[in-house]
């Protein structure tokens, strides 16, 4: 018996259709975050993760509509007969280099409770890696700090460098890719608050959260890190109602860069709040609250699902958000299963606009969306589960289960100007 939707707040309810592509012969992926980038080749670059085993590298192709699987990452980094723990995930955002290349980093899986954590049997680290679309070649540099993931990252092509946040211990790293180095800047994140997006500027300056709302940057020409005077506008961390405890609600969840006015936009953990962030402004920048990205009825609500890392910037300056109407997450973290809104948002007018939940014309239910990106095009492309439903005498074809709902992963294409929104 499939499980029950949470309803959202009372309110007229309104639909938005998107389509849908499944990884085929990758039925037993059970994840993914915030690895998909639309290239400048306009493929679209996904990282989908399993936690028990090798999560794979995959490219979707919307000029033939293909699906294409590029490798196991265990296999990629050469750990296969290692008998330890998995390449399970690429946790951290993609980014292209000047010489078309896609940086990025891998991470662990569920590390066995971390009883073998600091033993020859555990994780041995996440790896920098970059992939060449040209040669359809992976690189693999090696591991960048030993057993530990990489639980965020990203890109910079002006200093050609990768950066990550590590997990557990929450240590701000990065890879310079010329030099073949890693830089360990030390820990910048407790357990509870690891920032899981990490944003760079047009100069190669690099920002993150820690502690209570607060931000930190990296100078990457001297490599100095600082504390900046500027707060996120945070609701003060209390009893988490509706989720984990060890989810932040102390920093940004999503952030997001637009060249025209060279800022950040973001969406914070702890209620979904929409801020600005010019890093321009005076000695440390400028923070502003711009409102809040939520279903509506949730607003005043303590128990709001946890923000997603669903932000983009879409054409005409438009931001898109999706976020849960309840506590999502890929296996025993979820509070059931979700469905999800897209909220536009216009950065020119300021005015904010729900679009409806996400429905598929033809296919299965979406129960839970995570990250995002959009093409040249105005296309938004999604990661989410979909449900499954056993057939008698057919093999089951799920990566998870949520509740008593089967799962599996898929892409979903969302394409803003020929869409119409529906009443229901």
């Amino acid at each position: 018996m499939a499980g029950a939707l949470h309803a959202a707040p009372p309110a007229a309810i309104r639909t938005v259709h998107v389509e849908y592509r499944l990884f085929h012969d990758l039925h037993e992926m059970d994840g993914a975050w915030s690895a998909i980038y639309v290239a400048s080749d306009g493929k679209v670059y996904i990282g989908l993760a399993h936690h028990r085993a090798g999560g794979h590298l995959v490219c979707y192709n919307p000029r033939n509509d293909e699906m294409r699987d590029l490798g196991d990452l265990t296999l990629l980094t050469g750990e296969s007969e290692s008998r330890r723990g998995p390449q399970s995930k690429i946790h951290t955002r993609f980014g292209e280099g000047k010489d078309g290349r896609l940086y990025f980093a891998t991470h662990g899986g569920f590390w066995w409770g971390y009883s073998r954590f600091g033993t020859k049997e555990g994780y041995p680290g996440a790896h920098w890696m970059a992939y060449d679309p040209k040669t359809n070649r992976t690189e693999d540099f090696g591991i960048g700090m030993p057993n530990e993931g990489m639980n965020s990252g990203a890109y910079d092509p002006v200093f050609n460098r990768i950066y990550g946040m590590t997990h557990p211990r929450g240590h701000f790293a990065c890879f310079d890719v010329a030099k073949r180095k890693t830089v360990d800047f030390g820990r910048v994140n407790n357990w509870e608050s690891i920032c899981r997006t990490l944003a760079i500027d047009d100069q190669g300056n690099v920002y993150g959260t820690f502690g209570e709302g607060q931000i930190f940057k990296l100078d990457p020409r001297t490599d100095e890190l600082s504390e900046l005077s500027v707060r996120l506008p945070i609701r003060r961390k209390g009893i988490s109602l509706g989720r984990d405890y060890d989810k932040s609600e102390t920093g940004w969840r999503s952030v997001v860069w637009d060249p025209e006015t060279r800022q950040f936009f973001g969406v914070e953990e702890s209620a979904s709040i929409l801020f600005s962030f010019d890093p321009k402004a005076g000695k440390d920048g400028e923070v502003r609250t711009l409102g809040q990205l939520c279903v509506a009825g949730f607003e005043n609500l303590r128990e709001m699902p946890f923000a997603t890392l669903s932000l983009a910037l879409g054409k005409g300056r438009k931001l898109y958000y999706a976020p849960a109407t309840t506590e999502f997450d890929y296996g025993f973290a979820s509070r059931g299963l979700s469905e999800t809104h897209i909220l536009r948002h216009d950065l020119g007018t300021g005015k904010t606009d729900d679009l409806g939940v996400m429905k598929l014309d033809k296919g299965p239910r979406i129960i839970g969306i995570s990250g995002t990106d959009v093409a040249a095009d105005g296309t938004i492309y999604y990661l989410g589960a979909v449900e499954v439903t056993p057939e008698a005498g057919k093999p089951l074809l799920a990566g998870g289960k949520l509740m008593n709902t089967y799962y599996r992963m898929a892409l979903i294409i969302y394409k803003p100007v020929a869409q119409k929104a529906s009443g229901q």
